[in-house]
């Protein structure tokens, strides 16, 4: 290593983008070791900035109280305050591991073969639209803010956030929809009690009150649901492609209509999967997954699936393209890309407190390619040779 090129070392985002700091970090040696201490003891480096890096990259997150997560995702922070970020840095047992500019993403990749296809625009469609609440079809609560709580679980005293809401009162059950647009989120009660998490893009229907033998909600999207248990009335949530019944769990369901890929993925307890095809029982750390007609059940690592609700995106092995889709779903805003970058696999580690822009400029600088954005739609694109 050139000891004079540290000098240029002025920042924490520099030192992770180098990969000798971060091989040396996670598997030093005498000679790296060495080196490190040279450089700290000629004032080259910033000990300060230096051991900031380090521990950035060596530091463990600590898991997280459950009823703690519930308390940060459901408390609604004013839109113009400045939400603080939150830094949890994986360790990776990678060969490269690459970090933003601006953005906290932890980013490796490898290179597949390209398809030099003429250039594809491919953009989410932005709904500007609120937040809704649709009630017996005849009711419309439209709801401001990207995030929002809607709690049902008591009947006579329904709350938006921390304000109570007039509904129609009727003693038969009406149905409820909630519908989340693009760059959306937000969090629901239903009357048992059960806790949704609610992702963008998404769509929901629930009724005022359960039936006494059994509760049933419809999903188009993707929800994180922490289910209440009642052995008298198995939960089911039913999608276009199959349904899934439970007792009492924790569980993520990704069920986009419009999307070819479907999943469910069980943290705690056990359900039942039943799809046009055939049935299936989950354990914890199992995902069921549909891709058109192929079907299967596997082991998996669940905060791949389920960090989304607590603000973060972690992906292993998944295309570029993948990758963009699932954040202009989250931010509701359109990035395009050349089809010659969108085969290039990622893994990586996401910060979805931070902005679009910070977080997009983070995966140029990581993968070398080059962003721009034109009116309201970013785009990524290959250097020029």
């Amino acid at each position: 290593m050139n000891v004079n090129n540290y000098h240029f070392h002025t920042t924490v985002t520099e030192f992770l983008s180098d990969e000798f700091f971060i091989s040396s970090m996670l598997d030093p040696t005498a000679e790296s070791d060495l080196f490190w201490q040279n450089l700290l003891a000629e004032g080259k480096i910033s000990e300060a900035t230096f051991l900031d890096a380090r521990q950035k990259l060596l530091g463990v997150p600590q898991p997280m109280d459950p009823l703690r997560k519930v308390e940060l995702f459901m408390r609604i922070q004013d839109a113009q305050v400045t939400k603080p970020k939150i830094r949890n840095l994986y360790r990776y047992a990678a060969a490269i591991v690459l970090a933003t500019v601006g953005a906290s993403l932890w980013f490796y990749f490898q290179r597949t073969a390209i398809s030099y296809n003429s250039e594809a625009i491919l953009a989410a469609t932005e709904d500007s639209t609120g937040i809704r609440l649709v009630t017996n079809g005849d009711q419309t609560l439209q709801i401001s803010g990207k995030e929002a709580v809607l709690d049902f679980s008591n009947a006579e005293n329904v709350k938006l956030n921390t304000q109570t809401i007039e509904l129609s009162k009727k003693e038969e059950a009406i149905q409820h929809e909630v519908h989340v647009p693009l760059g959306k989120r937000m969090s629901l009660v239903l009357p048992d009690g059960t806790k949704l998490w609610v992702n963008a893009g998404s769509s929901i229907q629930f009724p005022s009150h359960f039936s006494d033998n059994k509760r049933e909600v419809r999903v188009n999207g993707e929800v994180y649901a922490d289910v209440t248990k009642d052995p008298k009335k198995p939960f089911v949530f039913h999608t276009k492609e199959f349904d899934v019944q439970v007792l009492g769990t924790s569980l993520n369901i990704h069920a986009y209509e419009q999307d070819a890929k479907h999943q469910v993925t069980l943290v705690e307890g056990s359900v039942r999967m039943k799809s046009k095809t055939g049935e299936y029982m989950l354990s914890p750390d199992q995902a069921y997954f549909k891709n058109g007609q192929v079907e299967q059940v596997k082991k998996v690592d669940v905060t791949f699936f389920t960090s989304w609700k607590d603000g973060f995106y972690r992906f292993k092995d998944q295309p570029l393209q993948d990758v963009i889709h699932n954040l202009e779903r989250y931010y509701g805003a359109s990035i395009a890309y050349e089809p010659k970058i969108s085969t290039l696999k990622c893994s990586g580690y996401l910060d979805l407190q931070e902005d679009l822009q910070a977080v997009l400029r983070g995966v140029a600088f990581s993968m070398d390619i080059q962003l721009k954005k034109e009116n309201n739609t970013y785009k990524l694109y290959q250097k020029p040779m």
